[in-house]
Formats: C-alpha cells, structure tokens, sequence
C-alpha cells in the first residue's frame, strides 16, 4: 500500500515538472520497461538503444498525460506500441540486409541456397491464409478492427480494451462477437 502512495506522490510530482521526480519516475518505472522489451520486442543486440527509447517513451508519456485514464496503462499501451513498431521495423531491415547476397553467394544458384525441410506449397498455402484472414479483417468496421487487434494480437483483455477505448466492457463484448460473426462471413465466400 506504501509503494502505491510513494508512486503517486511521485506521478503528481513529475507531472508538475519537476525534474527529480521524473528521473524518480523513470527508476520506479525500469522494471516496466525491461519486461516490454523483453516481451515485444526480444533483440537483445539492441537492449541499450531499446532501453534507452523506452525511458523516452516514459517521459513523453508524462508530457502528454491527460489525467483521464490511469498513468501505468498508458505507459504501458504507449511501450507497448513502441515496440512492436520497433520490432517489425528491425526485422525488416535485418531481412534486407539478409536479401542482398554478398560476392560470395553470387556463384550459388537458387536452388542450391534452398533449404531441403522448406515446405515450399506449405508456406504459400499458410501466406494465402493469412491474406484472407487480413482482408476479413480490414472489411471491419474501425471500432470492430480495433477490438479485434487489441484482443487477438495484443492479447489485451476485454476489460482493458474497454478502458482503453473509452467505452463499457459489454459493448466490446458485443463488437467482437459481430467481428468474429463478420469475419467468419468473409472467410466463408473463399471455401465454399
């Protein structure tokens, strides 16, 4: 209960201005920051710049707080995001770097850089899927999109989506079960 208090003495501080109660707020925060990284995005190569983005985030965060909502989901939404836009960012430019043969590979034709347990029909099959499941999921209204991104792929609860969206738990509720309803209708036009 005394860290509970010891934590909000410090947010109303920081969110005053004062500088010692954000460096405060940063070191009570660490742990948060850590498990982000860890949990969204696990290049540990990277960990110091991560690290250092994370505390970033934080203090952005204490910028733009509107009192409206609890400051630790905010944080916690905020690294989240970061993150996983950090990781889809760093994988990318790892698959680039990993695109463009060196010298060395260019006397290697294609078929000698293949990988003999590579399900090659597997994988077009799963990709065709998966291009599917993204359109029935962009044939959704926002508010059903959103719900549904926030509790497959974020793994939010429905209660924390409908704190985070503004609105009461029974009408995400009610979006996802129409978004599911929807996206099954999609996917059903495609194996009939």
């Amino acid at each position: 209960m005394n860290d509970y208090k010891d934590f909000n003495r410090v947010l109303r501080s920081a969110l005053v201005g004062e500088e010692r109660s954000k460096v405060k707020l940063i070191d009570m925060l660490d742990p948060l920051i850590r498990s982000s990284i860890k949990r969204y995005c696990p290049v540990f190569n990277e960990f110091d710049d991560l690290y250092s983005d994370g505390k970033a985030i934080v203090l952005s965060c204490i910028e733009d707080f509107d009192n409206k909502r609890s400051f630790l989901k905010y944080v916690k939404l905020s690294l989240m995001y970061f993150y996983l836009d950090t990781y889809k960012y760093l994988l990318k430019v790892s698959s680039d770097v990993h695109d463009n043969p060196s010298s060395d590979d260019e006397d290697l034709s294609i078929f000698d850089s293949l990988d003999a347990g590579v399900d090659i029909e597997g994988d077009f099959l799963e990709s065709e899927r998966l291009g599917i499941l993204k359109d029935a999921i962009d044939s959704l209204t926002p508010r059903q999109e959103t719900v549904v991104r926030l509790f497959f792929y974020e793994r939010l609860a429905l209660s924390e989506i409908a704190d985070f969206l503004g609105i009461s738990k029974r009408t995400v509720v009610n979006l996802k079960v129409s978004a599911i309803n929807n996206i099954r209708k999609f996917i059903s036009c495609y194996y009939k």
